[in-house]
């Protein structure tokens, strides 16, 4: 993604990348008052526009798995649902060294 910031001027490259949908120009006084056009341009990595995504989907959840929930609810009403000492030390470990890193 590349948002670039045009100053408007015709025949004027701001960068040797696509036009973006968020463009404006920009101006900047020069001296004896005369405003001056001047562009920048902003590179948004793949890797960044992959993480912005993932933050609005987490920001948009309500931090529930529901499938889970309904899944462990299931086991629990029907008495299939078991968990055994050592799965639970496990998992309580995992989570505590995920908490430390």
């Amino acid at each position: 993604m590349t948002n670039i910031i045009s100053s408007g001027m015709p025949g004027q490259t701001v960068a040797e990348a696509p036009i973006a949908s968020n463009t404006r120009p920009v101006t900047n006084q020069a001296q004896g008052g005369a405003a001056v056009a001047t562009s920048e341009a902003v590179t948004v990595s793949a890797n960044s526009q992959v993480t912005t995504q993932l933050l609005d989907a987490a920001r948009a959840s309500d931090g529930i798995n529901s499938s889970a929930v309904a899944q462990i609810r299931t086991g629990i009403q029907t008495g299939t649902y078991s968990v055994t000492p050592e799965a639970l030390a496990n998992a309580i470990a995992a989570a505590l060294k995920d908490r430390t890193s």
